[in-house]
């Protein structure tokens, strides 16, 4: 294989094996290399009607066999992905460690003892902004209506704010 098509792909073997495993987000060209590498093991179809099958799950990023330790944002949370997030707290693996504590990103690190004292203290030191806090409920609400429009809700209309975060957990 020529060392330019070497240096495009993602791939290698340890790579191909973390992201088979459900350690590493899958990119498309795992799929590509997977669907080849059953194309020449099984013959028929079967590399295309694998890809295939990938394409009409949306390709996938998390699965394998450490993919409940991971995971994302998956509607409603449910499902076998995020098992060990959810029993500390968290909604998934990112909000383990997104800094905000549990549903929420941004601002300092929380929730996590003294672990989260020493990345403030790494932070402080290197000059990181660490921007601020925001529950993922207002990052959904303001997606959905409008930058700020959470923040505006909860001083002027605190009723229509709960209203909001009840439908929001309901689609996020």
């Amino acid at each position: 294989m020529p060392q330019d098509d070497k240096k495009k792909k993602s791939g290698g073997l340890l790579n191909d094996l973390a992201m088979g495993l459900g350690l590493k987000d899958r990119d498309e060209s795992y799929y590509h290399r997977t669907a080849k590498t059953i194309q020449r093991n099984q013959g028929g179809n079967s590399g295309m009607n694998y890809y295939n099958k990938m394409l009409d799950r949306g390709l996938p990023q998390r699965g394998g066999l450490f993919s409940f330790m991971t995971g994302g944002n998956q509607s409603n949370n449910t499902g076998g992905n995020n098992v060990i997030p959810r029993m500390f707290g968290y909604r998934d693996t990112t909000d383990m460690f997104d800094r905000g504590g549990r549903y929420a990103s941004g601002g300092l690190y929380q929730d996590g003892g003294g672990y989260s004292v020493l990345a403030n203290i790494g932070a402080a030191l290197s000059g990181q902004d660490m921007g601020e806090r925001q529950l993922y409920v207002d990052q959904y609400i303001d997606q959905q209506k409008g930058a700020g429009f959470a923040e505006q809700m909860k001083t002027a209309y605190p009723e229509y704010y709960q209203q909001l975060v009840v439908n929001a957990m309901r689609n996020m």
